[in-house]
This record gives C-alpha cells, sequence and structure tokens, in this order.
C-alpha cells in the first residue's frame, strides 16, 4: 500500500516554480516570526508537505494503536510479575518508583513512537519509544498555521480536504478523563486544592531542558480553556507543606502532567524530594506516572524479543514485534567481540539504554573501522544497547529558506503521537544523513491526512 502522495505536490511546484517559491520563503519568514524554535534558533523545514492517504494513515493508526497495547501489556507484567521485572535490571530506587502503581487504568497516557515508515509498501521498524517527555506538538502547529497561507495549500485544497492534527486541547481532554479515573480508583488522590471537579495542574520539567517554553504556555493555555486553574513550574522549586504540593508561589497542585524524564529525576533525585514525596504519598495525582519508564528504556527492544514476554502475549502480538522491532541486545563483552559486530558495521547502531535527543549515538555505516572497534570497546559493559540499523526511506523535499533552494533527498523518520492509546497526531521529520536528529540537519514536515472531495 502506497501510504503517501508525493508526485502531485511536487508537479505543481515545478509547474510554477517561482510562484512556489516565493510562497516558500513567505512562510519561512512567517515562522521565523513564530515560536517553532530549537535553543533559540526556528526550525528548518520541507515545503512539501507529508501527505498521507486517508487509507495509509488508517493501516497506521491501526498498526500504532496495536503496539500500545503491547506496552500496556509489557507494563501489567512488569507490575505483576517479580521474574519478569527482574529482566530489566533497573535500580532499586528506580524500581520502587515503578512499581507505585498509579490510580488511573490508562498506563500509558502519552507516547511518541518513532519509526522508520517505507512509505511505498507500509512496513516499518520502530527507532525508539518516547513516554512522558513527547515533545514537538507546538511545532506543529506553527507550520500547521504558515502552511494555510502557502500556495501548495491553496492548489491541494481544491481536489482534497486536508485533515491536521491538534494536540493541545485533544491532550487536556484525555488528561482530565485520566485524571477522573483516578478520583474514583483512590481518595488519596484527591484534590487538595478544593477545586472540585477539575484539577490545578503543573507541567513540569527542569525547565532549562524544556523543548521550548512556547509548547509549555501553549498546554497551559490549553488547560485554561478547559477550566482548570494551570501554570508550568520548575520541578525543582515545588514545595511540599502540609500534605500539599505547591508551586514556588505557593499555589497547590491537584494533578502533574510530567514532561521530565525519569533519567533526569533521578539525576538530580536530591533536588526534587519535594515533588518525590508527594508523589510517593499520592498527594498529587501524575500524569504519567512513573511505569512509563518501562517502555522509555530501549532495554525494552531486546526484552520485546525474550521468550517470556512472547508468553503473555498473543500470536498476532509477537508477529508484530517479529515484524516490527529491530533485533536489539546488550552492548556486553561477548556481543561487541561477535565477528558479525565487529566486520560487518554497517549492519549495525550503538544507542545508550536511557537517553533522548539522539544524544551518544554511533552508527557503524558513518564511521570507519577504527572508530568502530574503538567504540565497541569504549561502550562495551557500560548501559548501552547494540541495534540492527534500519535504513531510512527516502524522499525529495525542498527548503526555501537556503540561499539557492534545491531539491535535496531526505531520509525520514515518523512519529506518532498517541493519547489515552489513541492516535492523535503526527511528528514528520527528515535529514540528509541517516542519523535523524535536532542536533543535526533536522528538517521538519506539517503533516497533512488527504481526503478526497466529491
Amino acid at each position: 500500500m502506497k501510504m503517501t502522495v508525493t508526485e502531485e505536490p511536487r508537479k505543481l511546484v515545478e509547474s510554477n516554480f517561482a510562484g512556489h517559491a516565493a510562497s516558500g520563503r513567505a512562510q519561512v519568514e512567517e515562522m521565523r516570526r513564530g515560536t517553532a524554535t530549537y535553543k533559540g534558533v526556528p526550525i528548518k523545514f520541507g515545503y512539501l508537505p507529508k501527505y498521507f492517504s486517508e487509507e495509509g494513515f488508517g493501516k497506521l493508526k491501526a498498526d500504532l494503536e496495536q503496539a500500545w497495547r503491547i506496552l500496556v501489556r509489557v507494563i501489567e507484567e512488569y507490575l505483576d510479575n517479580p521474574d519478569y521485572r527482574a529482566m530489566f535490571g533497573f535500580p532499586a530506587e528506580l524500581e520502587e518508583m515503578i512499581l507505585r502503581r498509579p490510580a488511573y487504568r490508562t498506563l500509558l497516557p502519552v507516547c511518541r513512537l518513532d519509526i522508520f515508515l517505507n512509505e511505498e509498501t507500509g512496513d516499518f521498524r520502530f527507532c525508539e519509544f518516547n513516554a512522558d517527555g513527547s515533545s514537538a506538538m507546538n511545532e506543529n502547529a506553527e507550520l500547521y498555521r504558515t502552511y494555510r497561507n502557502t500556495l501548495l495549500y491553496r492548489e491541494m485544497d481544491g481536489k482534497y480536504e486536508q485533515v491536521m492534527f491538534e494536540l493541545f486541547d485533544s491532550w487536556v481532554e484525555v488528561f482530565l478523563g485520566i485524571w477522573k479515573e483516578a478520583q474514583e480508583g483512590q481518595e488519596g488522590d484527591g484534590s487538595p486544592s478544593g477545586q472540585g471537579s477539575l484539577p490545578s495542574v503543573a507541567i513540569v520539567d527542569f525547565l532549562e531542558k524544556g523543548s521550548s517554553s512556547a509548547e509549555f504556555e501553549a498546554f497551559r493555555e490549553a488547560f485554561q480553556r478547559a477550566g482548570c486553574p494551570a501554570c508550568v513550574a520548575e520541578i525543582r522549586r515545588l514545595r511540599y507543606e502540609g500534605g500539599r504540593l505547591l508551586t514556588e508561589d505557593g499555589h497547590v497542585i491537584d494533578a502533574v502532567y510530567r514532561r521530565a524524564v525519569t533519567s533526569d529525576i533521578l539525576a538530580h533525585r536530591d533536588e526534587v524530594q519535594p515533588f518525590l514525596e508527594a508523589v510517593r504519598d499520592r498527594k498529587v495525582c501524575l500524569i504519567g506516572d512513573f511505569c512509563t519508564q518501562v517502555v522509555h528504556d530501549k532495554v525494552l527492544f531486546r526484552i520485546l524479543h525474550d521468550p517470556r514476554t512472547a508468553a503473555f502475549l498473543t500470536d498476532e502480538d509477537n508477529a508484530f514485534i517479529a515484524a516490527h522491532v529491530p533485533y536489539t541486545a546488550m552492548l556486553t563483552r561477548e556481543e561487541a567481540d561477535r565477528s558479525s559486530v565487529r566486520e560487518d558495521r554497517e549492519r549495525w547502531i550503538i544507542k545508550p539504554r536511557d537517553s533522548y535527543g539522539a544524544h551518544g549515538i554511533y552508527p557503524g555505516r558513518l564511521m570507519d573501522e577504527e572508530e568502530w572497534t574503538a567504540q565497541l570497546d569504549a561502550r562495551a559493559d557500560t548501559d548501552y544497547i547494540l541495534q540492527e540499523f534500519v535504513q531510512p526511506y527516502r524522499t525529495e523535499n525542498i527548503f526555501f529558506g537556503e540561499e539557492n533552494p534545491r531539491w535535496k533527498s531526505f531520509s525520514n523518520m515518523t512519529g506518532v503521537y498517541l493519547y489515552g492509546g489513541h492516535v492523535a497526531g503526527i511528528y514528520s521529520r527528515a535529514s540528509v544523513t541517516p542519523i535523524i536528529s535536532v542536533e543535526g540537519d533536522e528538517h521538519e514536515m506539517t503533516t497533512i491526512v488527504l481526503k478526497k472531495r466529491n
């Protein structure tokens, strides 16, 4: 199944290149005046959106919602089965945090599952699973806002209904549903602020690590539109007094939208004790809770292929894992010394087991033999994984923010947001290199689902 529409929009651009170039430059200027930045620099983006066909999006939605159900089943097994839990090898402190089962049923409230999608066939391989720290919703919103003013939007709109994803109010709706689950499930996760049926919400992170202040503000405004008092809070400045979690200026927090990833919380545990104590005492509703770390840690890629996982999943789920989860192993000395690893470096990539933002990644195909051998020796037995390298699908696009814009070939990655287990949106990005990272030459793309008009 062809998942995307590519030839038609490119022909439209080439048939009136000067007109589209002017439109593209105007979009670049509009984006530069907007809030989609990384470390203060406006993002780069392809002029051509990622246009999914209605049928292609339907297939992707079904596949990724099946993946979510598998991940939740793994979390449940971790919580219930000490023998299975031991496979993850988490430190005792982290295990204790994970085992504090939340009062709500939705164990994986929000995630973005990143995949390498073959747009010709619909086949894909997973790259990574992102849980509570999932980001880039604001970039999507800004791309949608500016795309609506382009010549390409107007030309495509004559033939198609162009469906775009809203990622702020839709998350608030899911969040409040989970909050209500918690109220039904446990008295301790109540409303210390006295707000009643709607919680006072804090969006919490190490703010210097947050994807962008604009994104957090957009979520704060969405909570306020729903009637919730809401703020953006630095996790190290929260206070825990009299059985209530408070912001720095004394506002009571009922529910936390956690954007701070677990590894950062553990690294700064001494600085975030008020937050951890309130969670431990169930004086605040944490969405998502620490059980999501089971999904975030890349060791899960290896465990998904383990017979002990296969034993509690269905035949259909196991076939899904075999088709879509690349071979993964802990980078032990024994694994590093295998001849097929040493001598066939283009087949492999080395990653830290618990990281994000493409930090500490070493793809064999971008290194010479000496560099590859050195990294194998340096990373063996140091909490790194070895994973089968997946060649990204390549498409051509153009960025009109360059001095001499031209069509270039890009490696693609597709990130699928799921809120409460249902696909909420897609984050499309690409790079001229095989490693797609915001720290590198990453370009983002507006993502559209096309429905043919009658």
